[in-house]
């Protein structure tokens, strides 16, 4: 960052320094209005140089005010310095106080008339509203941002861009965060100031910005803030930003990584089809398995549909040998028929704990086997 520590010239008009004390402030202020008065200068730009002086002067004599000049010139220049004395508190998009704020900058693709263009937005927000703006820049950039060859590479490259900016640590954060401590401070929000001035020091320290740590440093003294319980400072969430701008190139990625690697393929009933995936040589049940079934109308009373197992034999999750096995059944297991395929072949049972498989009607006979279980969910009297 490009170090500023006098953006309006004041003590360069008084041929001063930022560390001279006072006294030597008014020393010098009565050297530079001598020498620039109406009444002994007659240079044309005497009059304006004298009234420069005695602004400077009026800004630099008075301790806070020049403590304030001196914060903001770390993080303004001349021509955007906010007006001394008077600054706006910048809140959250609610309108509120909000100890929480940072800079968030986005970028997004959209159509132009001569292709497309790149709008960047730059908003002052809380980590709430931060992850809503993420999300809905994400989705823009995901589904709408490929529609030609010259916004395709400029998508890439707001992605990336919006990818780094959530990490909220640059300049423009650094003067949201001064800007505030200030504006808390002529608030007389001690408590606001001091929170503001403590996450602007830690920012420039990352940064770097070894005058905007000492200028803090003094601040902060000054402010005289003796917390009666500890105070949390406010953590902007980079990292859960990011996740939020990853959730949908994840989920891409992983219905690419499904048709690439997995194979689909039909199995075809007398009435209908269902689709079996497989994933790695296993295949995994699809619930459109259930649309297909002939149901039948079974209640936990009713001995009509009851099964037992002719030998000990697998119930697997769907109705095809190649699905995951669910458990073993064992000769004699009473179950309850649920429904069947069209074909006959695959019965739907309900077991003693409630849950369903498939199992061959080849391997079921007719009646109960052994004893229900008390408790069971297949049988009760």
């Amino acid at each position: 960052m490009k170090q500023l520590f006098d953006a309006l010239g004041y003590y360069k008009i008084l041929t001063a320094e930022p560390s001279d004390d006072i006294a030597e402030i008014k020393r010098k202020y009565y050297e530079r209005a001598k020498f620039w008065h109406p009444d002994h200068n007659e240079a044309a730009n005497a009059l304006e140089m004298f009234q420069k002086v005695s602004v400077a002067y009026d800004v630099l004599k008075d301790r806070p005010l020049r403590r304030q000049y001196d914060l903001l010139s770390l993080v303004y220049n001349a021509k955007n310095f906010p007006t001394l004395g008077s600054l706006k508190i910048y809140k959250n998009q609610a309108g509120k106080d909000d100890a929480a704020l940072r800079v968030l900058r986005q970028r997004k693709v959209l159509p132009d008339i001569k292709g497309s263009r790149v709008a960047e937005t730059k908003d002052i927000c809380n980590f709430r509203e931060a992850m809503k703006m993420v999300g809905r820049t994400s989705r823009a950039n995901w589904f709408k941002g490929w529609w030609a060859p010259d916004a395709f590479w400029k998508n890439f490259a707001a992605i990336k861009y919006n990818f780094q900016a959530v990490k909220a640590e640059d300049n423009d954060n650094l003067q949201l965060l001064v800007h505030n401590a200030v504006a808390y401070g002529q608030e007389n929000n001690i408590e606001m100031a001091w929170i503001y001035a403590n996450q602007a020091y830690m920012l420039a320290e990352k940064l770097n910005y070894a005058e905007a740590q000492t200028q803090l440093t003094h601040y902060i003294q000054e402010l005289n803030f003796h917390p009666q319980k500890a105070i949390k400072l406010p953590k902007w969430q980079a990292k859960e930003l990011k996740i939020r701008q990853s959730i949908i190139p994840l989920i891409l990625g992983a219905l690419l990584l499904c048709f690439i690697g997995g194979k689909i393929s039909s199995v075809y009933l007398p009435d209908g089809y269902f689709k079996l995936l497989e994933i790695d040589g296993q295949l995994m049940a699809d619930d459109m398995v259930d649309t297909h079934l002939m149901r039948v109308d079974s209640n936990i009373h009713d001995k009509q549909y009851l099964y037992y197992l002719a030998k000990d034999s697998i119930i697997y999750h769907g109705p095809d040998v190649r699905y995951q096995q669910m458990t073993q059944g064992y000769e004699g297991q009473t179950v309850r028929l649920f429904g069947y395929t069209p074909d006959k072949k695959w019965f739907k049972v309900i077991l003693d704990n409630g849950e369903m498989g498939f199992i061959q009607s080849s391997l079921l006979r007719k009646g109960i086997g052994h004893t229900v279980p008390f408790g069971s969910k297949v049988y009760k009297q």
